[in-house]
């Protein structure tokens, strides 16, 4: 009920006059009453909600917004200046938008503003909401507060070793669960590597940068480990929180197989075509501090074919560090001239091995004397005197032989008596012997050719007799050169250390200074 009191007084007011206004005040509702300030009278009004108090943040971070309303609670239209924070810690708040500043708040109306508190350093912070209005109305004020408190974020774990992995290799990876561990709400800020060598490591998935989180609250952070050299990374996962940073320890190392081959390059030097070479041994090692290994080993390159990879046992194997293993190549040149390939074994991105090989082909130079027999006159059913032949090598590198055989119309009346030959590896300058007989088994003309294979090509001796009558003595054979002229080979001049002597009939051609077990098989030839 409105006081009467409370209502001007009129001057010259009779008692009629008011007891008249009494009973208005009676008879009409109350609500027709709401009591008008005498004109010129201040605004009143409130602020909401109370108490004025924004979050309690952290120190350089930024609170979340907070609206507050003002009411005219006044009968009187309240003309507002301006709005504003007062007193010392003014600084430490921040509007964050109103509709109050500029403009007329009529009887019972409402505004509103947005008040943030970015502290600059720990402890309560207070402030005065300032209103000013037009006309010279008096200033009304409203505190408002609020708290800071340091930041503080933890992680789980508080660091992480990803320990020896090979260089451009498959990365690791570990995820940090970061922890608002202080007492107010607090933001993520960036987040980023500090220090040492961080170019190995870089973000997954994380779910914090940027991020307002409640004590207690947690986010993720994947941190991969991938590195591109060999060494030691260590370095710090940081994130920061207003002026705050905050760290886990990183480290690892970037691992690397240092794959080394010896002989590099393989020389296998000169090599009669055709003919093998004595097998290299390749001895390939992990000097590195990782294992790797390799799935094929192949020769390859230009001259392939002129080397044969014989037998290995680095594929499928982890090569170990400070391990090795094995090679066996060697060299068969197809043609004359210089010869090179590569011995490669493919593997792990950085486990691969190339190993040069190079050699020479070497045309040959082989001769068989005397390039053909004339056994002469032998009876049908006898068997004439060996004769040996000699197959020369007379280049500058070893020469391989093959097969020795009788070819020919009549191969069946010539017999082999002693063979040095098939298989032999001649070394420069040296000689092997082949021995013949002439064995007809019925009368007449005869004619066969001896056949000796090398890597030349076949060198070729013809041979030739005549049977007579069963019975009849053999003549004295004889050699010829193609025209049947009876000659003996003769010693060639210039060979030191050598002799050959020379008997016709039933003697046969033989080198001086044979080993033992070449005069036994001589002796044979008597017989």
């Amino acid at each position: 009920m409105t006081k009467i009191d409370a209502l001007p007084r009129p001057a010259g007011a009779t008692v009629l006059s008011l007891l008249a206004i009494a009973l208005a005040a009676l008879v009409l509702p109350a609500a027709s009453f709401a009591e008008p300030l005498p004109e010129g009278s201040d605004p009143v009004l409130t602020l909401s909600p109370q108490p004025a108090v924004v979050p309690t943040t952290t120190v350089g971070n930024q609170s979340p917004t907070v609206e507050f309303v003002l009411h005219n609670e006044s009968g009187e239209e309240a003309s507002i200046n301006k709005v504003a924070l007062a007193g010392e810690d003014a600084g430490e708040f921040s509007f964050g938008g109103t509709t109050c500043s500029g403009g007329a708040l009529l009887p019972g109306a409402q505004c509103s503003l947005g008040i943030a508190l970015k502290p600059s350093s720990v402890g309560a912070k207070e402030t005065t909401l300032e209103v000013t209005f037009n006309g010279g109305r008096p200033a009304q004020g409203f505190e408002v507060s609020g708290v800071s408190a340091p930041p503080h974020f933890s992680f789980n774990p508080d660091s992480h070793d990803f320990g020896l992995l090979p260089i451009h290799s498959e990365a690791g990876r570990v995820t940090f669960q970061l922890e608002n561990d202080g007492q107010a709400l607090a933001q993520v800020g960036q987040l980023g590597f500090n220090g040492g060598n961080s170019n190995g490591y870089w973000f997954g998935y994380n779910d914090c940068a940027g991020r307002w989180m409640e004590p207690g609250e947690t986010c993720s952070i994947e941190i991969d480990f991938g590195p591109n050299e060999a060494g030691s990374f260590a370095t710090q996962l940081q994130v920061s929180s207003g002026s705050e940073n905050f760290s886990a320890a990183l480290s690892g190392e970037g691992g690397q197989a240092i794959v080394e081959a010896s002989p590099n390059p393989v020389d296998f030097g000169a090599t009669t075509v055709g003919s093998t070479s004595a097998t290299q041994t390749i001895v390939i090692s992990n000097s590195g501090n990782v294992a790797t290994g390799f799935f094929i080993g192949i020769v390859a390159g230009g001259d392939s074919g002129s080397f044969q990879l014989l037998d290995e046992n680095c594929t499928n194997i982890p090569l170990l560090p400070a391990g090795s293993c094995t090679v066996h190549v060697r060299f068969r040149p197809q043609l004359a001239g210089p010869k090179a390939a590569y011995l490669a074994f493919f593997g792990d991105s950085e486990g691969g091995a190339m190993v040069p090989l190079q050699g020479e082909g070497v045309a040959p130079a082989v001769t068989l004397v005397p390039s053909g027999f004339d056994f002469g006159s032998q009876a049908a059913g006898t068997k004439s005197a060996a004769h040996a032949f000699a197959v020369r090598n007379d280049g500058s590198t070893p020469l391989d032989l093959s097969g020795v055989s009788i070819v020919g119309v009549d191969l069946d009346q010539f017999a082999l008596a002693g063979d040095e030959c098939t298989g032999a590896t001649l070394a420069p300058g040296a000689e092997c012997l082949v021995r013949v007989r002439f064995a007809p088994d019925s009368a007449g003309a005869k004619t066969a050719k001896l056949r000796v294979g090398s890597v030349g090509g076949a060198l070729v001796a013809t041979l030739a007799g005549s049977a007579s009558g069963v019975g009849s003595v053999a003549a004295s054979g004889s050699a010829f050169t193609g025209s049947g002229s009876g000659q003996s080979p003769q010693p060639r001049p210039g060979r030191k250390g050598r002799h050959r002597r020379f008997v016709r009939g039933s003697d046969v051609t033989v080198p001086q200074a044979q080993s033992s077990s070449r005069a036994h098989a001589r002796a044979d030839v008597r017989r």
